[in-house]
């Protein structure tokens, strides 16, 4: 093998490896956050401005579910269950207009108590 060729391998594993960083950071959420439930974290939501899609997750085994509340600006607040348990998460794909001002938030619900919710997180629509 000739120093070309094994220069040309070199640069064309190199540009892979970039693609594939360039690829998955921008598959990357614009926003997210997180609640907790005892110390630990139980529910985290995912907000991608670019398509409007929110991903729900249930991070704990601890048999109460997660929900995601969304409100855009002169809108009323919307709610988006994950039901499914332990370790999953539920998609969601809503169309904004883009450029609004939106905030969300995640909880744990927990029956007989007030439930466990993030902080609101703002973002703009895409």
């Amino acid at each position: 093998m000739s120093v070309r060729q094994l220069t040309r391998g070199v640069i064309a594993v190199a540009s892979i490896g970039v693609l594939s960083f360039l690829q998955i950071g921008s598959a990357s959420a614009t926003g997210k956050t997180s609640a907790y439930h005892l110390g630990t974290e139980a529910a985290r939501v995912n907000y991608w401005s670019s398509t409007d899609d929110f991903r729900v997750s249930d991070t704990l085994c601890d048999g109460f579910s997660s929900y995601a509340q969304y409100q855009r600006a002169g809108a009323s607040k919307q709610t988006l269950r994950n039901s499914k348990g332990c370790h999953t998460y539920a998609d969601f794909n809503r169309s904004f207009t883009g450029g609004q001002t939106i905030k969300y938030r995640v909880c744990v619900s927990i029956p007989l108590e007030r439930d466990n919710c993030s902080g609101w997180k703002w973002d703009s629509t895409g």
